[in-house]
């Protein structure tokens, strides 16, 4: 394993005097605005290009290898390296919409370009425009993309969802990024249902990744609300979720009332678009119908794996799992849940391309019914996250209310029915969504909850109906908080919109920590992303400690270097590479690789034989080395 370096980033900002806080606050406050064009001065004066015989002149964003998720001609990033150039503006995007303090985090991460002496270019971008223009598998349309992962369950249960995107072959690998040994490592692990050997080879993937630069993983942020202690009791505080966001459905089963009301109103401000889950885009309908729908089993808030609607069962071989499905369960309307009501909603999935879906029926080639309550999964190949994150995903539908749909893709039940702890009472679009109390459930089994949620779980009466209402804007919903109208803010706040609402009678802020990192993606396809020297360079530039401790007040963990893998899950690798903070070594590790600078402190690219080396780590098979590895000189 690699050794870990450790974080003495300095206490003072490069060149300026000021402390870290004192740069936040400047950044925030005098900035403005105005910083999102990025600085303001001359590009300054590149160098005669003195280019060695057979070394290209001029290397553009390209694709360097055939990439089989890819049907273009070329990346939509158009950038460009020369010998002795001074490097263009760097394109960054992010979007205001995903975090409360995303922008300035985007100021951090510029800070850090500034002081290796790179002017950028920020996009703040709506965030539905971010997914469907920028992150699509032919690459980016900025250098650095940053985005928070959501909080699904799946990514804090099982290492594929943060680790397999970074393989040639996933459509979530909007980077280009290509490791070799990774590539096997990762296609190794995902076949390997043995729980011990695979551990260690995902140990193994988290150590490639962190000591090559495969992203900025510049931490994984806490998530804080806001809500009602008066009127309920019991709020579960989850990883990746908070006590009040939709993805787990811990808090909504356990709340109990401290008055006579036992309606729980939540506050939101994103609102559904249909009651079709199963081929819903993602978003809150993919979220707040799961509290209608079952899985086949559960996530807790400790991330292990608890029955559902499957109460046993697991791997007879590699390609083979067969599944104890509950007796006893009733679908909302009275029909008994059956292992047919399995094997139909796969075949479903499969044969109507289900969107939201496919993490689970994908690897399924057949489903056999070997009894009422009892199911076997034949695998098209070994499937080792099978019975973490895929079965937690799933999503099993009534046979009778659905098999006689024509197109199940363009379904939108008038009231959708399922066997979860909750059932279908009413929704306004873009107003309103409101469901009751499941009484059977057993999620409303006081025992059984206590056995899954430990020293957090709550017994008495419970709630007896969940209202989602739709607010325009935080501070809106700050405001109905406040005046009693809703109980609890059901999405990420900053820390200081937090304090502020806890400022009332009755409210209380409420944090917890994250297995979803901030991942600021780098397009490989550039050439200096394709730099290694570069990369840890970038690494030692961006100060997320202090970020995190002046500007986010500690409500954030900073990863032990790149690795997208939280502490708290059961897959973390604790001794990853690390590259402390230090801009001083950071422009050193640039100089020693041939970059210059010029009068005005703007950054050049390599010339002459140090422009033959730049070009050289470049190529296939060469940009996970750093120089030693090529037997470079120190061009400093």
């Amino acid at each position: 394993m690699t050794t870990q370096e450790n974080h003495e980033g300095s206490a003072t900002g490069v060149g300026n005097g000021l402390t870290r806080r004192g740069y936040l606050v400047t950044a925030v406050g005098a900035l403005g605005t105005s910083a999102l064009a990025g600085c303001s001065a001359s590009r300054g004066e590149s160098l005669e290009p003195e280019v060695p015989d057979g070394v290209p002149e001029t290397v553009d964003t390209k694709y360097w290898r055939e990439w089989e998720t890819v049907d273009a001609d070329s990346p939509p990033l158009d950038y460009s390296a020369t010998a002795g150039a001074v490097l263009d503006r760097f394109p960054v995007e992010f979007s205001s919409e995903d975090d409360p303090w995303m922008r300035e985090h985007a100021l951090m991460v510029q800070r850090g370009l500034d002081d290796l002496g790179i002017a950028t270019t920020l996009n703040d971008r709506p965030l539905n425009q971010l997914y469907a223009q920028s992150w699509t598998a032919n690459g980016l349309e900025a250098i650095i993309s940053m985005s928070t992962h959501g909080p699904d369950p799946q990514r804090g249960l099982d290492p594929n969802p943060l680790l397999m995107r970074r393989t040639e072959g996933s459509l979530s690998n909007y980077d280009n990024y290509y490791h070799p040994e990774l590539q096997e490592v990762l296609t190794e692990q995902a076949q390997t249902t043995e729980r011990a050997e695979r551990e260690e080879l995902v140990d193994r993937a988290q150590e490639i990744f962190a000591e090559d630069v495969g992203a900025l993983i510049t931490l994984f942020p806490d998530i804080i609300t806001a809500v009602n202690t008066e009127r309920w009791s019991g709020y579960v505080e989850t990883p990746g979720n908070g006590p009040t966001m939709d993805s787990f459905v811990w808090t909504e089963v356990n709340l109990q009332p401290e008055t006579d009301n036992r309606t729980y109103v939540k506050g939101v401000t994103t609102s559904m678009n249909s009651l079709n889950l199963p081929w819903a885009a993602g978003g809150a309908e993919a979220n707040r119908l799961t509290f209608i729908y079952d899985g086949l089993f559960d996530a807790t808030p400790d991330l292990d794996v608890v029955p559902a609607l499957a109460t046993g069962g697991g791997f007879v071989d590699d390609t083979t799992v067969e599944l104890e499905l509950r007796e006893g369960v009733e679908w909302h309307d009275g029909e008994a849940f059956t292992a047919e009501d399995v094997k139909f909603t796969v075949e479903l999935y499969d044969e109507y391309a289900s969107t939201s879906q496919v993490p689970f029926y994908e690897p399924i080639e057949s489903v056999e019914v070997l009894g009422d309550h009892e199911v076997r999964f034949n695998l098209s190949n070994p499937d080792a996250s099978f019975m973490t994150q895929r079965v937690v995903r799933s999503v099993i539908l009534p046979k009778h209310r659905w098999e006689d749909i024509d197109n199940p893709s363009q379904h939108n039940p008038d009231a959708p029915v399922g066997t979860g702890p909750f059932q279908f009472e009413d929704w306004e679009q873009g107003t309103r969504f409101e469901a009751s109390r499941n009484e059977s459930h057993w999620m409303f089994n006081d025992d059984w909850r206590a056995d899954a949620l430990g020293e957090q779980a709550e017994r008495g009466p419970g709630v007896e109906n969940v209202i989602w209402i739709n607010v325009s804007n935080v501070d809106a919903l700050i405001g109905s908080l406040e005046s009693g109208a809703i109980d609890a803010i059901g999405t990420n706040l900053s820390d200081l919109q937090a304090d502020r609402a806890a400022n009332t009678d009755g409210i209380e802020k409420m944090s917890t920590g994250s297995y979803a990192p901030l991942d600021a993606k780098l397009m490989f396809s550039c050439p200096p992303i394709r730099d290694k020297e570069f990369r840890v360079a970038l690494a030692k530039a961006v100060d997320s400690q202090g970020f995190v401790e002046d500007f986010l007040q500690g409500q954030a963990t900073v990863p032990a270097g790149e690795n997208p893998i939280s502490p708290l899950t059961q897959w973390h690798n604790g001794e990853t590479t690390g590259y402390s903070y230090d801009v001083e070594e950071a422009r050193n590790i640039l100089e020693r690789a041939g970059y210059t600078w010029d009068g005005d402190g703007n950054l050049r690219f390599p010339n002459g034989d140090a422009w033959g080396a730049f070009v050289e780590r470049l190529q296939p098979g060469n940009t996970n080395k750093r120089r030693s590895d090529l037997d470079q000189s120190d061009f400093s």
